[in-house]
């Protein structure tokens, strides 16, 4: 009986460390994908700053050719 109840044991701590291994493992792996994501969140970030620049940029320069074009005609 006690050695049916260590083996039992046994058994169950074993099942409890791969069970353990394989929750590292996919920890790991998690870890990996949450850095590339926040790496390419990061790009589109940047990207999106760019393009936002680059629009307040346009609007900008058509404001000062409007300025000038309705200089011109009031003239």
């Amino acid at each position: 009986m006690n050695n049916e109840l260590l083996h039992h044991l046994e058994q169950r701590i074993n099942e409890a460390v791969e069970e353990i291994s394989s929750l590292r493992q996919k920890i790991s792996e998690l870890e990996m994908q949450n850095y590339e994501i926040s790496e390419e969140k990061s790009e589109l970030e940047n990207t999106l700053n760019q393009k936002n620049e680059q629009q307040s940029n346009w609007e900008s320069s058509l404001s000062q050719m409007l300025n000038r074009l309705n200089q011109l005609d009031n003239k």
